[in-house]
C-alpha cells in the first residue's frame, strides 16, 4: 500500500474525487498508477496529484468543522525517488 492509497482509504476518497478537483489536467489512468505505486510517477504528475488531493483534503474539512488540516509535501507522499 503506497502512501497515497493510505490516504485516500482512510479518508474515504476515490480515484474520481481527485480527479473531480482538477479535471483539466488529472485523469482517472494517472491517479490509478500512482496509487499503485508500481512505476515511478513523474515529478508534474505528483505534483497534480498532491495539489488534487490537498485541496480536496481542504474542502472536505470546512464542509465537516472547519478545522484544520494537514497539507502534504510530496516527499510525504511519494518519498524521495529522482524521476524526470
Amino acid at each position: 500500500m503506497t502512501k497515497l492509497d493510505e490516504i485516500l482509504t482512510v479518508n474515504n476518497f476515490s480515484n474520481h474525487d481527485l480527479v473531480e478537483m482538477l479535471p483539466v489536467n488529472l485523469n482517472h489512468k494517472m491517479v490509478q498508477k500512482a496509487r499503485l505505486g508500481k512505476k515511478p510517477v513523474p515529478k508534474h504528475t505528483q505534483d497534480l496529484i498532491l495539489q488534487a488531493l490537498n485541496k480536496l483534503l481542504l474542502q472536505t474539512a470546512a464542509e465537516v468543522d472547519g478545522k484544520v488540516v494537514k497539507q502534504y509535501k510530496r516527499v510525504e507522499v511519494f518519498g524521495n525517488d529522482e524521476v524526470a
